[in-house]
């Protein structure tokens, strides 16, 4: 009996033995795991690491390059600012020439106009088809032949032009309202009233009554005047007389 149970405390702790070594076999596969894994971990987290320096380097170069060609774009658009202020400011500067030119021209031009009114109203002569104010009958019939009828001191000629004589037997006015005769200027009965400013200049009188408009016009020697009737648009008489 003693010697059966000896038997079962040997096999017993053979047994705890066999237990014991195979306990501490599984701690240190257990261990060596752990420190794969431990290392597996270390190395993925390194790799991690590195791909993300990789990433903030290659952002960080993205955003030099951005950077650099941000400042091109930025000096070509002032270079593009000030080229296109200098343009506008040679333009301005050219109008402005161009402007002062013009007005200079335009003074010009009004100093001729005025100094063409001024000398067509010094040199005007008072006359149709040659004849003046103040002529002879003899040179009046010279011209225009014989009257085709007299009353009076009022003489009327071919194409109805009328004269009026004065004492001496000189032209005191003459008128016509056809259009065969013309003045020294080239109007004539049936010539556009409008057309008075062109050929005369401003008229030194103007009248107007019942739908006639009266132009009248000084001689240089401010010693006969001309009249110029118009009605509608249209000149109807031309009044040639001593003032």
């Amino acid at each position: 009996m003693k010697k059966t149970f000896a038997l079962l405390m040997l096999a017993t702790m053979l047994f705890s033995v066999g237990c014991g070594n195979q306990a501490q076999d599984a701690a240190k596969d257990a261990q060596q795991k752990v420190e794969q894994k431990a290392d597996e971990a270390k190395a993925k987290v390194d790799e991690a690491k590195d791909a993300a320096k990789q990433t903030a380097d290659d952002a960080a170069k993205k955003a030099e390059e951005m950077k650099a060609d941000a400042n091109a774009k930025m000096d070509e658009a002032k270079d593009a600012a000030n080229k296109a202020a200098s343009d506008a400011t040679a333009k301005v500067d050219e109008m402005k020439s161009d402007a002062d030119k013009m007005a200079k021209d335009a003074a010009a031009k009004v100093d001729e106009v005025a100094t063409d009114v001024t000398s067509m109203m010094n040199e005007r002569v008072i006359a149709l088809n040659g004849i003046k104010p103040g002529a002879s009958l003899e040179e009046l019939k010279t011209v225009f032949g014989e009257a085709t009828s007299v009353d009076g001191n009022t003489m009327t000629f071919a194409d109805g032009l009328k004269v009026v004589l004065d004492g001496a037997n000189k032209i005191k006015s003459i008128s016509t309202t056809a259009d065969a005769f013309d003045t020294a200027e080239g109007v004539y009965v049936g010539a556009s009233e409008y057309s008075l400013n062109d050929a005369c200049g401003p008229a030194d009188a103007v009248r107007v009554a019942n739908g006639v408009a009266e132009y009248e016009y000084n001689s240089g020697d401010k010693k006969s005047i001309i009249v110029y009737k118009a009605q509608n648009g249209v000149i109807t008489e031309i009044i040639c007389s001593l003032k």
